[in-house]
């Protein structure tokens, strides 16, 4: 019961939207803060869910019940919930609140010892923000037939893609589904709750607490190596920091996904030292999926989601110039493929001119070149607009398997020119 002071703390507010429900659990209690929500249309009947629901969805049914004033069942969601879920702190704080209101005389949580402690007033204020954020997530039907904005093509040989939203705490994990790559389709196959870094997003240097943004790629699946507790269920490790990371001097390694310390079902939004970090439930879900290796990762302050048949920008441009690179490496034209490599090209510290040898040998090499083998092609855009490309290259020596390319392009001016290749 002493814990229930955290949902009911008198100098706290949050608003996102104009629902007013009182109290965590949108009922009358001895409190002054409020949790808001979203405005939406009356909701429908709702009761019980059934056991193997999930921890979030089981929260949501509680707050739905308590709006209709179904209290008893309501309290009922609450005991399963905490049952099935005994380390989902949220779940247990929400279950103390009914306990407390349902005593003849409530405690006011003013009376509680300790409250204005420092590291109760800080775990107060993570557990509102992520009622917060799981509460008012976006509805997925709204993102129903959208893909995030930075795919200009997926190839159906990618069997999955992720997409991270930090500014709502959610991971997006799709199949897909495509079969025209530029008209990408993706299923949900999962929408969770995720913590990213302490600091924030933006990651900089070695130890700053952010979690980075960008374009990265799944390179390991852990899934049954002996980890520490942090790392919950098991870690998906990614390839942070990529070749533009490396290029702006940034720093820092083991940017994963993973899950939760044992004793703990969940993170506070920002809690992490860089790594995005799921329940372990969802994590391992995630790890039994087979061939997740080179999945596209997208991370970002806050996803755009668009329509597949849109118009994407640059799109032409950025496909002539590729173009021409294929074209160029098959014909052995140098001087044009050449045009085609920005000044600044940097690979394991050494520029164009120490490069280019081996790419025009590339070129040069004598037999029948096969086309290569677009695999994804992905923009992200901060403060440089650049395009990731995957691709197989089905030209190399007798009985070796294709090789798997990645290039990072860039715009100068009005022409693409790459920063980067190399095999992954």
């Amino acid at each position: 019961m002493a814990a229930a002071w955290w949902y009911a703390h008198e100098s706290k507010s949050q608003s996102t939207g104009s629902m007013q429900v009182r109290g965590l659990l949108g009922t009358a209690v001895p409190s002054t803060w409020r949790v808001q929500f979203e405005p939406g249309p009356p909701p429908a009947a709702v009761s019980l869910l059934p056991q193997g629901s999930s921890a979030e969805k089981m929260m949501e049914n509680v707050y739905a019940l308590l709006r209709q004033g179904e209290r008893s069942t309501a309290f009922v969601q609450t005991q399963r919930l905490v049952a099935n879920f005994p380390h989902f702190q949220l779940g247990q704080l929400l279950y103390a609140e009914l306990l407390n209101e349902g005593l003849s005389q409530p405690i006011d949580p003013k009376e509680i010892p300790g409250k204005e402690t420092a590291s109760g007033q800080d775990r107060y204020d993570e557990l509102l923000l992520e009622s917060n954020r799981r509460l008012n997530r976006p509805e997925v039907k709204a993102l129903q037939g959208l893909v995030p904005s930075n795919i200009i093509s997926l190839s159906p040989q990618n069997p999955y893609l992720i997409a991270v939203d930090a500014s709502k705490s959610r991971l997006y994990w799709f199949a897909n589904k495509t079969v025209n790559p530029l008209k990408p389709q993706l299923e949900l196959l999962l929408d969770t709750y995720v913590s990213v870094g302490q600091k924030g997003t933006g990651k900089l240097r070695e130890g700053d607490g952010r979690t980075p943004l960008g374009v990265y790629f799944v390179n390991k699946n852990l899934k049954g190596q002996p980890l520490p507790d942090l790392y919950g269920a098991g870690a998906l490790t990614l390839n942070y920091p990529n070749a533009i990371d490396v290029m702006r001097g940034q720093t820092g390694s083991g940017i994963w996904l993973h899950g939760t310390p044992s004793a703990q079902y969940a993170r506070a939004p920002w809690a992490t030292d860089g790594c995005v970090v799921m329940s372990n439930p969802e994590m391992d879900q995630l790890l039994r999926l087979q061939n997740v290796e080179r999945t596209p990762v997208l991370i970002a302050d806050k996803l755009e989601w668009v329509s597949p048949e849109r118009s994407v920008p640059d799109r032409e441009t950025f496909q002539k110039a590729l173009n021409q690179w294929i074209r160029d490496r098959q014909t052995a034209n140098l001087d044009s493929l050449k045009s085609l490599y920005s000044p600044q090209y940097e690979r394991d510290g050494k520029g164009l001119s120490a490069w280019w040898p081996d790419i025009a040998a590339a070129a040069q090499a004598r037999g029948r070149k096969e086309p290569v083998n677009l695999q994804s092609v992905l923009h992200w855009k901060d403060t440089q607009d650049y395009i990731v490309v995957n691709l197989t290259n089905p030209n190399t020596p007798k009985g070796k398997a294709p090789q798997l390319l990645r290039m990072y392009w860039t715009k100068q001016g009005n022409q693409w020119q790459i920063l980067y290749e190399g095999p992954v």
